[in-house]
């Protein structure tokens, strides 16, 4: 079954750990600009 695209949002301390962190569970980083503590991921 097909859900259908969803996206949450999270604060966190420290962008380039997060960023880190979802790339090693296998996330792609999609865009967004690390220099304004944002970036869009996708699996």
């Amino acid at each position: 079954m097909k859900l259908g695209a969803f996206s949450i949002s999270l604060s966190v301390k420290d962008i380039n750990k997060s960023k880190s962190f979802y790339e090693n569970l296998g996330f792609q980083t999609l865009g967004g600009d690390i220099t304004q503590n944002l970036a869009y991921n996708e699996e």
